[in-house]
């Protein structure tokens, strides 16, 4: 993938994700492909300052159009999602392929636009879905398709916690600037692993906490004509397990949120620490900022025609068509400690939003 002219690369939004994660992950890249940071663009002059200590080279961009004007042959769109179709649809337009951070847009609808605006264009369009880089996670993968523990029967999911991703502002949680809570969020990665495992369920029940502005707790059951049960909750308030159980016919299988390498396999009722490492050729994700890397690399590589994308526009839309529907069919979740009259309310509420 060696170049002699450094490919030229625009960060379009210099928030939280794209100065923890893109940010070393752009630096680690360049040690291996000759790379620019050639411009940067957000509405806050304060965000792009920030990113220009990592890249002083870079320049500053106020408006969106002049960003497009520079005709970057790369762009990392880390916008609020609210912005991804029209900002990436201009990009591919101007012939820019784009690496789109999750979710790849608010509807499905704009979704279809980037996907059909990416084909038009000739370009890549990947979606930031950068788990499906862990080794872990592909080593489940592996034992799901080639059956070493037989059919799978049911998978328990609960991920989530007290909110703290250092957000810039209060967007995560207002109607006005987001169309959905977890779900849209956290769940965007828990649905997306969920569909590349087990494809699309055929049922679904869904409920949520949202009484007028957005949800912070969710739960679904899904079921699926092979016969597997699978249950989620996610949650932005309260602790969770942070695990995924697997129940398969000889043996079981758990991962903990967040560990690139490790799953835990038990069977015939003897547990062992599967280093997924040696089930993966060797590929290492030990952490996040790895996953990035990997990530990148896997976009870059699919722009100069070495590589298939892990994760397009066609894949992204996945988990988005599943959001989509549960939002268009949510039920309230049981919430004891409300009055009747408090209730009947908070039903009234989330009828309103339905």
């Amino acid at each position: 993938m060696n170049s002699s002219q450094p490919l030229r690369f625009a960060i379009v939004g210099c928030g939280a994700i794209s100065e923890l994660y893109y940010t070393p992950a752009l630096i680690e890249a360049s040690k291996q492909i000759p790379l620019e940071i050639i411009a940067l663009y957000d509405p806050s002059q304060q965000r792009v300052e920030s990113l220009r200590k990592s890249f002083p080279s870079a320049i500053p961009v106020s408006d969106f159009e002049s960003l497009v004007a520079i005709s970057p042959g790369y762009a990392i769109v880390a916008s609020p999602p609210k912005f991804h179709s029209f900002q990436v649809n201009e990009l591919l337009a101007a012939g820019v392929h784009v690496l789109c951070e999750k979710p790849m847009a608010s509807s499905v609808v704009e979704a279809e636009s980037m996907i059909i605006a990416a084909r038009k264009a000739n370009c890549i369009l990947a979606i930031g879905l950068f788990r499906r880089f862990f080794p872990a996670l592909q080593a489940i993968d592996s034992l799901l398709k080639e059956g070493s523990l037989g059919i799978i029967n049911s998978f328990h999911i609960e991920e989530g916690g007290l909110f703290n991703w250092p957000a810039a502002s209060a967007s995560f949680f207002q109607r006005k600037s987001s169309q959905g809570g977890v779900l849209l969020d956290l769940g965007v990665h828990v649905l997306d692993l969920v569909c590349w495992w087990f494809g699309e369920p055929t049922s679904i029940r869904y409920e949520d906490d949202m009484l007028g502005n957005l949800e912070a707790n969710c739960r679904l059951s899904l079921s699926y004509d092979s016969g597997l049960r699978g249950d989620i909750r996610m949650s932005r308030d309260t602790p969770c397990s942070n695990k995924y159980h697997f129940e398969f016919e000889r043996g079981c299988v758990s991962w903990s949120v967040g560990d690139g390498n490790k799953i835990q396999l038990r069977m015939n009722g003897i547990p062992y620490d599967f280093d997924s490492q040696l089930y993966t050729s060797g590929r290492v994700a030990s952490t996040y900022s790895q996953s990035f890397v990997n990530q990148l690399l896997n976009f870059i590589s699919a722009t100069q025609g070495h590589d298939s994308v892990v994760v397009p526009g066609e894949e992204g839309i996945r988990s988005l068509r599943l959001i989509e529907y549960c939002y268009a069919n949510r039920n309230l979740m049981a919430m004891p400690w409300l009055t009747d009259l408090e209730r009947q309310q908070a039903l009234k509420l989330s009828e309103v939003y339905s």
